[in-house]
């Protein structure tokens, strides 16, 4: 299994024509919606099997290692033609100044599940879970999946690592797995 994510060096086709393994899609919720719509419909027709949408990083947090590096030329082969991926910053990384003034939407909240829904057919995982509460929710709005994950600790500081709230998230993702997994675990379609 694979998760392609947005920013990857290679568009959704390049990657769908040139890998056999089981592909999900990972996507965020960008101000401009119609650049999610667009992404996640690629993926679809291009056989992805699930689209991951990454809720912990609404706005990025302050990376170190790519303000470091300067992140000049960020690989956003998947926005050509869409939105301008041209951005220049001298305080940060060009990913940062792209993701978070010109393309996360802060504004994310649970009742864009139901409008990501509507665009796809695809199930749809959250990605960034760390609490119960919010796995509960979660379920209630009505994904498939969760995925516990603290975005490698790059996002938050002070975050806990995903194996120690593994305990908490657990009992919900037993109790509701057999709902879900019938439709998770069998990707080979």
């Amino acid at each position: 299994m694979q998760i392609l994510s947005y920013r990857s060096t290679c568009t959704i086709e390049e990657v769908a024509s040139s890998c056999n393994a089981v592909r999900f899609f990972q996507c965020y919720v960008y101000k401009r919606r119609d650049i999610s719509a667009n992404l996640v419909q690629r993926a679809e027709r291009c056989g992805y099997k699930a689209i991951v949408l990454t809720v912990d990083s609404p706005r990025l947090g302050r990376r170190e290692k790519d303000i470091k590096n300067k992140m000049v030329n960020p690989q956003l082969k998947n926005f050509e033609g869409l939105v301008s991926t041209q951005v220049s910053t001298d305080d940060g990384s060009n990913i940062e100044a792209f993701d978070a003034n010109t393309a996360f939407d802060a504004s994310l909240s649970w009742k864009d599940i139901g409008w990501l829904r509507s665009i796809t057919n695809l199930p749809v995982l959250l990605k960034g879970v760390l609490t119960h509460e919010d796995a509960i929710k979660a379920v209630e709005v009505g994904v498939d999946g969760i995925v516990v994950s603290n975005h490698g600790a790059r996002q938050l500081d002070y975050v806990p690592p995903s194996i120690s709230v593994l305990e908490e998230v657990k009992p919900l993702i037993l109790a509701v797995g057999p709902a879900c997994s019938s439709q998770l675990l069998d990707f080979s379609t």
